[in-house]
């Protein structure tokens, strides 16, 4: 009985010490700007300017008309 409390006890304090995954005001991410405002930096695609939503989904449609899978080099 002894020797299966002591197996016992590990798990037990285990799971006492694991955090809550719940989500709340602390663990959300609440400053998320839209997508089409981007990155400040010079890594963005040519012809696009950050904050003009209409440039943002033409460029997105772009993108995705040019990704065919039966293009791709393996």
């Amino acid at each position: 009985m002894m020797r299966v409390l002591l197996l016992a006890l590990p798990l037990l304090l285990a799971a006492c010490g694991e955090k809550a995954q719940i989500k709340s005001a602390d663990t959300t991410n609440r400053g998320d700007t839209p997508p089409w405002q981007g990155a400040k930096n010079e890594f963005v695609a040519k012809g696009w300017k950050a904050g003009d939503q209409a440039a943002w989904e033409a460029q997105m449609r772009t993108r995705s008309l040019t990704q065919n899978e039966y293009n791709k080099v393996n």
